[in-house]
């Protein structure tokens, strides 16, 4: 989340020179088959210190035409471009962590999903610390559901 938002890395602009389509392979060994990904390349210049970077690659949506400045964030090891959906996915993708950690602290107070572990019903009852670990649990737990799902639906809208 830090690189969308502008905390680490360095924003800048990056001015087409050329795009292409390359295909890269993905799948298992048995169904293996090639996706099109599009790939401008062009010069960057940082917003902070106008510092410019030559052969700098990124990958994009789509094709632009020769000279189209686009937003594109200078990350530890390559450029991102920068746009609403890559947030609310990286959003989601923390929210739906959230959620595996409660799950996972849940089944770790209580035993839940071991081999001879309690049913759910009487691992809910059995959480050390009672009413308010149980609330703490149900809260972070939910609030991350509704986080990701609400993640999920804008990304899908925008």
């Amino acid at each position: 989340m830090r690189y969308p938002n502008g905390h680490k890395g360095d924003a800048g602009t990056l001015t087409v020179r050329e795009c292409r389509t390359q295909f890269e392979r993905v799948g298992s060994s048995r169904h293996r088959h090639a996706r099109p990904v599009d790939f401008c390349a062009g010069t960057f210049r940082a917003d902070r210190d106008d510092a410019a970077v030559e052969d700098a690659t990124v990958e994009t949506p789509a094709k632009f035409e020769p000279d189209t400045e686009l937003a594109v964030q200078k990350t530890d090891y390559r450029f991102v471009m920068i746009d609403e959906q890559w947030i609310w996915q990286s959003l989601a993708i923390v929210c739906v962590a959230v959620c595996a950690v409660v799950a996972g602290l849940f089944c770790l107070l209580t035993g839940f999903g071991g081999r001879r572990g309690p049913g759910f019903r009487d691992a809910w009852r059995r959480v050390p610390g009672g009413m308010v670990v149980r609330c703490a649990l149900a809260g972070v737990g939910g609030l991350a559901a509704l986080g990701a799902g609400g993640a999920l639906l804008v990304d899908g809208i925008v």
